[in-house]
């Protein structure tokens, strides 16, 4: 094995004899220092990138919170406004029942609609007919000239309808100011024959929005039906009576409460929340500054980045620190006892310096490896002499099987030329003589098969040749060939064949052998007067096959070496022929049609073997 140097400059050299060959080691690209590095900052970036999580996570809570209370006011202010709407209403109710006005008396009218006015906290009161005149306005001194239009055409509804109605903002013709009107009807006999109407000015509902203590930058306002601006915080003087930006317009007519993003009339992008009015189909809405929701998140976001950069930085230093003292100076002074062994000079002494236990251990390691090889050299040379062995032994059984054969197969002729032979019979004796020969001819030829078969399959040259084939036609055909033995064995054989069984796929021949060999042995290890079972059955997608007797049984103990080559289970010394090598034989053969054999035993009450085939399906 070559030896390995490592140079100054942290290559590796190969020393061959006399000569030595440098080289760098293949991937040895980067330095301990830089893998280092980039430990550290493999350790600290799941924790950054985990805190910019959780401050972006902690932004979009904090930005849902908001909207969700600016929804939550919008909602409140738009009930404000109702209950404000309904005691305006009531009020003009009260006033429009009076006494002067159902008699007619508009001078003793207007005296009792002036002593109202401070309760109400309007501008005026307007009286109009159902031709739309003025008949009282109290912004004016009785008797005063009044204007000839009488209000907004939204009050004509009244006449109509017979039901209350709140007009949008408009410039009002006496005042020459924005203002609003609701107006209820004036009946007498089931007919409409005057609109009550009050004046209200927006700076009323501007009340209403100021009253919901709103943050300083924040801009609430209320806009009628039309989508115009009746109300607002900020630069309300400026805004009132025109229209509101019209994704604000389109999305309030669609939904009765929402979210969008938008920009002001003065520029500003907000996030808006609104709510529309279940009375006056008026709406709310309240906008957050994008810059006061992002702005947090920028501050928390240099936040970060500031103590990520110092704990880096920190961190870093601190690991290069360790690093240079516990990791590549030790490393260093390790390489260079190394290179003093390899040039065959003795090491320099460690002064009693204390160095980590791992590198203290990586001499031992490299001895204790390179046993670890040698261990695995003799476990594969010793693992090729197995397989030879294997071999040799495979190539020897089938040359004496056939040399076995030969001459095996010349005797059994013979014999049946003795028994056979009508010229010159043989005696009584002779035959049971000449009849035992043949028995343990057959018997010695079987075993011969079988040994070669154990053979074939464990060097792998066993081959299956799967086929369709009907399993009715193979029970019936199992059943003719062991039927003798079993009535010669004095034993009941049963055929069971519950239902349908179809067709399978399997070799014929193999899964016959396996077959024969499962109940030749239930034949040999059953009671006298016993029976044996031959039964299949469809289970699924399957056909499960399997041989039951009444016979010896196996205990426990037993089962667990079943299947072991030549392994009769203590039964060797007995009458019943075998070699221990048949049921080894039908498991390795289910095996390989992919299966398995079950087996079910116990002792004095007999065995029962199981397994099965796939079944064909039409």
């Amino acid at each position: 094995m070559p030896e390995l140097l490592t140079l100054s400059d942290g290559d590796i050299a190969k020393k061959s004899g006399p000569s030595v060959l440098t080289s760098v080691a293949p991937g040895a690209i980067w330095r301990i220092r830089t893998n280092l590095a980039l430990l550290i900052l493999a350790c600290l970036l799941p924790g950054i990138l985990l805190s910019a999580w959780f401050i972006v996570s902690d932004y979009h809570q904090r930005k849902a919170q908001a909207i969700e209370h600016a929804i939550s006011i919008a909602r409140a202010t738009a009930a404000s406004l109702d209950r404000d709407i309904s005691s305006v209403t009531a009020g003009l109710r009260v006033l429009a029942s009076t006494s002067t006005l159902q008699a007619d008396d508009l001078p003793g009218f207007y005296t009792q609609a002036q002593s109202a006015l401070p309760y109400q906290n309007i501008s005026n009161y307007v009286l109009i007919d159902e031709a739309g005149r003025q008949q009282v306005n109290t912004i004016v001194p009785w008797g005063a000239p009044l204007p000839l239009v009488g209000g907004p055409p939204q009050l004509k509804r009244i006449f109509d309808t017979g039901e209350p109605v709140l007009t949008d903002v408009f410039v009002g013709p006496v005042t020459g100011k924005p203002i609003l009107a609701l107006g209820v009807p004036v009946k007498r006999d089931g007919r409409t024959l005057y609109s009550l109407n009050a004046g209200i000015f927006p700076s009323r509902f501007a009340g209403v929005l100021t009253a919901q203590n709103l943050p300083r930058d924040w801009i609430s306002s209320v806009l009628d039906s039309q989508g115009h601006i009746v109300a607002r915080t900020h630069e309300m003087d400026r805004f009132v009576g025109r229209p509101a930006v019209p994704d604000l317009i389109r999305m309030s007519r669609q939904i009765r409460d929402g979210v969008l993003a938008t920009v002001t009339l003065e520029g500003i992008p907000v996030i808006t929340a609104f709510s529309r009015s279940r009375v006056s189909d008026w709406c709310v809405a309240v906008g957050i500054p994008q810059a006061q929701i992002t702005g947090e998140l920028k501050r928390s976001l240099i936040t970060l980045l500031v103590i990520s950069t110092l704990t880096f930085a920190l961190a870093l230093w601190m690991a290069w620190w360790l690093a240079m003292n516990r990791v590549i100076n030790p490393t260093q002074r390790l390489l260079n006892r190394m290179r003093a062994v390899a040039h065959g000079e003795a090491p320099d002494p460690t002064d009693g310096e204390r160095i980590p236990h791992e590198f203290a251990l990586l001499e031992q390691g490299f001895a204790d490896m390179g046993e670890r090889l040698r261990e695995r050299e003799r476990e594969r040379e010793a693992k090729l002499a197995a397989e030879a062995a294997n071999r040799a032994k495979t190539s020897f059984l089938s040359r004496m099987s056939h040399e076995l054969r030969t001459p095996l197969n010349a005797v059994l002729g013979f014999t049946q030329v003795l028994l056979l032979s009508q010229r010159e019979p043989l005696s009584p004796q002779q035959r049971e003589m000449v009849q035992h020969i043949d028995h343990a001819g057959h018997h010695l030829l079987d075993m011969i098969g079988d040994v070669l078969d154990v053979s074939r399959i464990e060097s792998g040259q066993m081959h299956i040749h799967p086929t369709e084939m009907d399993v009715a036609t193979l029970i019936q055909s199992c059943h003719e060939m062991m039927a003798p033995q079993a009535q010669a064995a004095g034993l009941h054989f049963n055929v069971s064949m519950q239902g349908e069984t179809g067709r399978i796929q399997a070799d014929p021949t193999r899964l016959k052998q396996v077959l024969l060999n499962l109940l030749s042995n239930a034949i040999k290890y059953n009671r006298p007067g016993g029976s044996i079972t031959l039964s299949a059955w469809r289970d699924g997608a399957h056909v499960r096959f399997a041989v039951s007797d009444t016979g010896l049984g196996m205990a426990p103990d037993q089962l667990q070496h079943l299947f072991e080559p030549f392994n009769r289970l203590g039964r060797h010394s007995g009458h019943i022929p075998g070699a221990g090598i048949g049921l080894v034989i039908c498991k390795q053969l289910l095996e390989l049609m992919g299966s398995t054999l079950h087996v079910h035993s116990q002792a004095g009450q007999g065995s029962e073997f199981v397994f099965e085939m796939p079944s064909i399906t039409r």
